[in-house]
């Protein structure tokens, strides 16, 4: 068979010594039909080879790792990754990266360190040629996640494997094979081993899986991991305290993650939403501080919705993250969404100020003109001046409220 091939890279093969090759999910998306995305390509040679055999030509390399011998080849406005033959040896646990790297010039051996057979296809560029070590092409006309070797060799010693053995599941709408999937169960705990940010990039793809091939995946495919998930108890491998999760919300929502999260406090209980949160967020997720915050202030925005939070209280803490508390409300509850979503609406058009920035006084102002004040009195004041100013008892002028001060000092 035959794909279709840039022909940047059809020049890129002639000037190759040794055979360039395409590599994985290009090759197999081509065999499906479906639209294609980031080409990788490889051959036995060296980074350093490859610098010396593109010296002086159009393409650009740009060392990636050379532990890893990957690199970026760049032509114009064009970059494809570019891995060298190698033999990756893992230590005894589910870390994604090898613990030494052996390359090598035999693609047999290359192909050795793939994960499933479907994305253990090569393809041959100067030659037109495809290259299945393992029946990939069969795996794929049947829709059947398999190991290139034994389970053993292939899960035993990395635990993203296991994430992206159910991405591609959701993904690709296949099935996976009885053994491969048992050998996954058996090291399951390898999950722990895999860095936050690593998680949440997996299984953000799981949960948005209908959305990677429009028309070909079918809309609830994320369930069928999550399901599994339930079902294997996999979930305190990822420090959730929980062996099952009540799945409702993800399957009513746009934001997945928010929804998966909702199930989760559901599930668990915590007696702080807001502590719980922030610990599996940043230590099981690696969520960065900025990303947490948001999803903290949003769910908690739902639950307190949830628990007829007054309106004044509740707009000066979740104003700016409302239009995605009312999503999630909406899916809960139509009644508790339209209320809130009045007093959000009410406070727009009539533009009442909810948020301390929002004013016409600062704490500068404030040390201005009440010097002998202690700056940690400010946010008090300035927070029961925004009080006044939404009731309606002052008006957010600068001069009307740096005379207010006054009135506050004897009680903050």
């Amino acid at each position: 068979m035959q794909i279709e091939i840039p022909n940047e890279l059809k020049t890129l093969s002639e000037i190759f010594p040794q055979p360039l090759y395409i590599v994985g999910g290009y090759v197999r998306n081509s065999i499906m039909g479906l639209k294609n995305e980031d080409i990788d390509i490889c051959s036995s040679l060296t980074i350093e080879e490859v610098e010396n055999v593109l010296k002086g030509t159009e393409f650009t390399v740009k060392v990636k790792s050379k532990v890893l011998g990957s690199a970026y080849i760049s032509y114009k406005d064009k970059s494809y990754e570019y891995t060298c033959f190698r033999r990756d040896i893992y230590q005894n646990n589910g870390k994604h990266l090898p613990e030494k790297v052996e390359f090598v010039r035999e693609i047999e051996e290359d192909a050795k360190r793939r994960d499933f057979t479907c994305n253990a296809l090569y393809y041959d560029i100067k030659n037109d040629k495809l290259i299945d070590f393992y029946n990939g092409v069969d795996d794929i006309k049947r829709k059947l996640l398999r190991c290139v070797e034994t389970p053993e060799y292939v899960l035993s010693h990395d635990g993203v494997r296991l994430l992206r053995l159910f991405r591609f599941e959701c993904e690709l709408n296949f099935k996976i094979e009885k053994h491969t999937y048992q050998t996954a169960l058996k090291y399951s705990r390898n999950l722990r081993d895999i860095s936050g940010e690593r998680v949440i990039y997996e299984i953000t793809r799981i949960l948005h899986s209908p959305k990677k091939y429009p028309g070909y995946t079918k809309k609830y495919a994320y369930m069928r991991a999550l399901k599994q998930f339930n079902s294997a108890s996999l979930w305190p491998n990822f420090r959730i305290d929980c062996l099952k999760v009540k799945l409702n919300m993800v399957k009513k929502v746009e934001h997945k993650s928010q929804g998966l999260l909702i199930d989760i406090i559901d599930t668990v209980k915590p007696i702080s939403i807001s502590y719980y949160l922030n610990l599996i967020l940043t230590e099981s997720f690696g969520m960065n501080k900025k990303m947490t915050e948001q999803y903290i202030n949003i769910i908690c925005g739902y639950y307190e919705a949830l628990n007829h939070q007054q309106n004044k209280p509740y707009f000066f803490k979740y104003f700016y993250s409302f239009p995605s508390i009312y999503e999630l409300l909406l899916a809960k509850s139509k009644y508790l969404a339209n209320k809130y979503e009045f007093f959000y609406k009410y406070i727009i058009s009539h533009k009442i100020v909810v948020s301390v920035k929002d004013m016409k006084i600062t704490g500068e102002d404030i040390r201005k003109n009440y010097p002998s004040v202690k700056q940690n009195r400010y946010k008090p004041i300035l927070e029961s001046l925004l009080s006044d100013i939404f009731d309606g008892k002052l008006n957010n002028e600068k001069d009307e409220l740096i005379k207010a001060v006054e009135g506050k000092l004897k009680y903050l």
